[in-house]
């Protein structure tokens, strides 16, 4: 699941999730995971969810609340169509589409998102505030309402960075984060993984253990405070983590976990992090045939706003995207 308030460095304002694999790289297309429905009756953006998504990548995305999907444990709130499409088109543009052209054939139809439901609020809990779960290989992305995608010619670059880090780390993140806990729910983590810091998991102290202490949890080999809180979502936060940062940020965050925990720590969290991460790699490439350098290397191009390219061609693609649209759909949707 992924978390309100943890921190993953300055650099990311905050996310967390969990995940699933197998060792077949074949897939057959026509395997349903969602039912055709009848679409004379939806609106143009039910349409468009059944007709792209749906039938391209054999995937069922629920916007409409519904309470028999919400969690039992937090409070949610219904998600604002216009918003919703917004949403769609993040993510297809920075995730779906980077798996299709660069992964193997049909791993986005079988190894990332089979059941995806998009709700309007954060998860308000008790102790904690989620932004996102992966119940039983559903995967619900929560704060929907609140997604802003920036534009340079309506923002200063400032403001620009703010909204653009917050869509990155708060709902691009979170996807391939809950995508990942889908791979490691179908194959278990290598135990080797999970040895290099078995005794260091926090659990429900995650949070606070770190914090009272004033101890980096990068030094202790987490690539951020939620990661310690248990194998999985050590996982699932290297592999979203990995997958959103371009390779300074990555090595800025290496730099900072680039000392011992403790005195007698025989390895610094550095290392431990690159040991995982070599781990993780060699577990997709065994189980998937999947390459996350090559992913990461076209994620990358496609959300970096500071790119030439990449910011110029997304606004290209939602303003034609939308134009298949009413203009009372784009009209809602405000250049914030």
């Amino acid at each position: 699941m992924k978390l309100f308030n943890k921190i993953i460095a300055p650099l990311l304002l905050s996310a967390a999730l969990v995940s699933c694999g197998s060792s077949s790289d074949e897939v057959d297309p026509k395997r349903p995971i969602f039912s055709p429905l009848d679409t004379t009756t939806m609106t143009d953006v039910q349409k468009y969810v059944q007709n792209y998504f749906g039938k391209k990548f054999n995937v069922d995305i629920r916007y409409n609340y519904e309470d028999r999907l919400a969690s039992n444990l937090y409070k949610l709130g219904p998600a604002s169509e216009a918003q919703a499409l917004k949403y769609l088109n993040l993510m297809r543009y920075t995730f779906f589409e980077v798996y299709e052209k660069v992964a193997p054939k049909g791993f986005a139809e079988r190894h990332t998102i089979k059941q995806l439901v998009l709700f309007g609020t954060l998860g308000y809990g008790p102790t904690q505030n989620l932004l996102g779960e992966a119940p039983f290989g559903m995967i619900q992305v929560y704060d929907i309402n609140r997604l802003t995608i920036p534009y340079l010619g309506g923002d200063d670059l400032s403001g620009f960075n703010y909204y653009y880090e917050r869509a990155r780390d708060n709902y691009i993140q979170t996807l391939y984060h809950e995508s990942a806990h889908t791979l490691h729910q179908d194959t278990p983590v290598p135990e080797a993984f999970l040895k290099l810091t078995i005794s260091d998991y926090q659990q429900d102290n995650a949070f606070s253990y770190w914090y009272v202490r004033g101890i980096s949890s990068l030094t202790a080999g987490f690539i951020s405070d939620y990661a310690s809180k248990s194998p999985e979502e050590d996982f699932a936060e290297l592999y979203g983590t990995y997958m959103v940062l371009l390779p300074e940020e990555w090595e800025n965050l290496m730099v900072q976990a680039d000392h011992k925990y403790k005195p007698d720590s025989r390895y610094t969290g550095r290392e431990i992090l690159e040991r995982k991460l070599a781990i993780m790699k060699e577990y997709l490439k065994a189980n998937y045939h999947l390459d996350i350098d090559v992913v990461r290397a076209e994620a990358n191009r496609r959300i970096c706003a500071k790119a030439t390219l990449p910011s110029a061609e997304y606004y290209k693609f939602v303003k034609d995207d939308f134009s298949m649209l009413p203009p009372s759909y784009y009209s809602t949707i405000p250049k914030d």
